[in-house]
């Protein structure tokens, strides 16, 4: 009995190990054609990243967004080829569940990491729009510095302390930020007061000439001076300057103006005037105040007339 049950599977499993055989071997052809299928779309793929490398390089995307859409789409050519061999080897089915299955896993992938997610997206949106570009200089909320690299995930930003700070691509997409080289030229403001008893006019003239005077301007605008206001120890001059940027240092342009329009108003004997603060004290609260310095010095003499008496004695 024992010996007819292990007879029997044996022969089940001979025959279920045959029917593989015989069904690899008509499969044979097949499964061939698949391999060489995959192979081909392999060969089709790494061409197809090069081509799309050498296209997007002619424009202006950055190294990152040319690097990855390449590879989309050398991966869209051999997953193509993946699918035509499993159809040649006929697992439709198969198919079918492992398209489910990436759905699934990437739909988890994507609940899991949404902020990656939205860094990634935020990334392939600003390569392609190109609201900033390497070498300009931006400020993302307290953030004041230049661009230095632009990644899939985020930005690179080297502010003026030579620090280097990593700002997230989402931020780029959800926050305000300021482009100072994206006109290509930027203005710079001078404030300056002069005495109330200085000739006004004068003064913005004065003023005027020296910032046309400046060599690290541009004509157009021209340099500007106006009075801006009457502050309260001296008229209020403000002057603005328009100057090449990126291309021309902020701090030495804002250096030179500063001693241009200083020098000028020195040398025509314009008084820059310090901040004047009158006090008004009421004029009991003074003689309050005068009758207790008297005491205290009263008393102070009287301990000294003491203490010399005292020496005297002695």
């Amino acid at each position: 009995m024992e010996e007819s049950v292990i007879t029997n599977g044996i022969e089940k499993l001979t025959d279920k190990l045959y029917g593989w055989g015989v069904g690899a071997v008509e499969m044979l052809p097949n499964i061939l054609i698949a391999v060489l299928i995959f192979v081909l779309f392999q060969a089709v793929g790494r061409w197809v990243y090069s081509f799309l490398k050498g296209s997007f390089k002619k424009t202006d995307l950055n190294e990152s967004l040319v690097h990855l859409l390449s590879n989309i789409g050398r991966l869209s050519v051999i997953c193509l080829g993946f699918v035509l061999a499993l159809s040649v080897l006929e697992l439709q089915k198969a198919v079918f569940s492992l398209l489910a299955g990436v759905g699934v896993i990437g739909l988890a992938l994507g609940f899991a990491f949404q902020d990656l997610a939205a860094n990634f997206m935020s990334g392939i949106m600003l390569a392609v729009r190109s609201p900033i570009r390497i070498g300009d200089v931006i400020k993302i909320g307290d953030i004041l510095g230049t661009v230095e690299d632009i990644r899939l995930r985020d930005t690179v930003i080297e502010n003026f302390s030579g620090q280097k700070i990593f700002v997230p691509n989402k931020d780029f997409t959800s926050d305000r930020f300021t482009n100072f080289s994206l006109k290509g030229k930027r203005k710079l403001t001078i404030n300056v007061g002069v005495g109330y008893e200085d000739d006004a006019k004068q003064a913005v003239e004065v003023v005027q000439k020296a910032l046309d005077d400046i060599s690290l301007k541009i004509d157009d605008p021209a340099p500007t001076a106006y009075i801006e206001g009457l502050g309260g120890s001296s008229v209020d001059i403000v002057g603005h300057v328009w100057f090449t940027y990126p291309g021309t240092n902020f701090f030495e342009i804002r250096n030179e103006a500063y001693v241009a329009v200083k020098s000028a108003l020195d040398e025509k004997g314009f008084n820059i005037p310090f901040p004047i603060r009158t006090l008004d004290i009421p004029e009991a609260t003074l003689q309050s105040l005068t009758n207790s310095h008297s005491n205290q010095a009263s008393q102070a003499n009287g301990r000294n007339l003491g203490k010399e008496t005292n020496e005297l004695h002695n």
